[in-house]
């Protein structure tokens, strides 16, 4: 199962591939990859808070994957022990923990200016680069 990576690795790839050709500044990048360079700026060097457009078109050109492989949740002591402590060992119950854990997910997923997920944002890149 594959998840989004955090927006500091991200923005820490991108510039790090970045500066692996030569280019360490928002204008260098800016003039090679065609994105006006304040948005550069903003995106890169100016603590972005949020994952945008420009971090997706900058990824592409770089050829990062924004999502990572998860770890397996069964390597999780902690996780287990909870589950564990607090399952009563049915089905039906499992089935109620999951979807506690599936509704806490949704609501503290992070949210893109447009009101997207990173999925929902990785979904609709994977599209377009199909449509071409």
């Amino acid at each position: 199962m594959n998840r989004d990576k955090e927006l500091s690795l991200i923005v820490a790839e991108i510039r790090g591939f970045f500066a692996s050709e030569g280019l360490s500044t928002s204008a260098a990048i800016a003039r090679v990859t065609g994105v006006n360079q304040s948005q550069v700026y903003r995106n890169l060097f100016d603590s972005p808070k949020r994952f945008t457009k420009t971090h997706l078109r900058l990824c592409e050109y770089a050829k990062i994957d924004i999502q990572t492989e998860a770890t397996d949740p069964r390597s999780s002591d902690i996780l287990m022990r909870a589950l564990a402590s607090i399952w009563d060992g049915s089905d039906g119950h499992a089935r109620k923990l999951a979807d506690l854990l599936f509704a806490h997910s949704r609501a503290s997923m992070g949210k893109l200016v447009n009101g997207k997920s990173l999925e929902e944002a990785a979904h609709a890149r994977r599209k377009d680069s199909d449509n071409r």
